[in-house]
């Protein structure tokens, strides 16, 4: 009966997969495990990486706001500048990186690293407000769509 469920639910392929599961299971397990267990690891590096390169930006936005303190946002992120490369030899003790969900990793060298943790600015911005150092013209430094706007002026909307 559990052989007519499994080919009438999975097909023949999905039949197969599973009793090859079942037959070899005791060799699958300690894979997955020491996968598992990599995987971990790259993330636990990740994440030790990301949380220096956080504290790195906002010392440097406060030096640099003391230096100016009248400097708009896209101006302060222009004169932030990590040294990647020393600060992945400090805080890496594995050779590899990966997101939390990801199942793929990369090597942890400067370029990997900073495309990952530097992909996204609005991350940038939260860490900033986070640590309080939030700017007056913030909210202006915003662009208007254009398009839109004189698409408005045209229908008077």
């Amino acid at each position: 009966m559990s052989n007519v469920w499994l080919e009438n639910f999975l097909g023949k392929p999905g039949t197969y997969i599973i009793r090859f599961i079942d037959s070899y299971y005791f060799y699958l397990i300690p894979v997955i495990l020491a996968y598992g267990i990599f995987i971990a690891l790259a993330s636990y590096n990740l994440k030790r990486i990301e949380k220096k390169v956080s504290a790195e930006i906002v010392y440097q936005a406060r030096q640099i706001l003391k230096q100016y303190p009248g400097i708009n946002y896209t101006d302060l992120i222009d004169k932030i500048d990590i040294d990647w490369v020393d600060l992945i030899k400090s805080n890496s003790f594995f050779p590899y990186v990966t997101h939390e969900s990801g199942l793929w990793v990369n090597r942890s060298n400067a370029i990997n690293v900073r495309d990952i943790i530097m992909h996204d600015y609005r991350k940038i911005h939260l860490t900033l407000k986070r640590h309080g150092i939030v700017l007056s013209g913030d909210e202006a430094a915003i662009r208007r769509n254009l398009y839109l706007e004189y698409i408005h002026r045209i229908t008077k909307k």
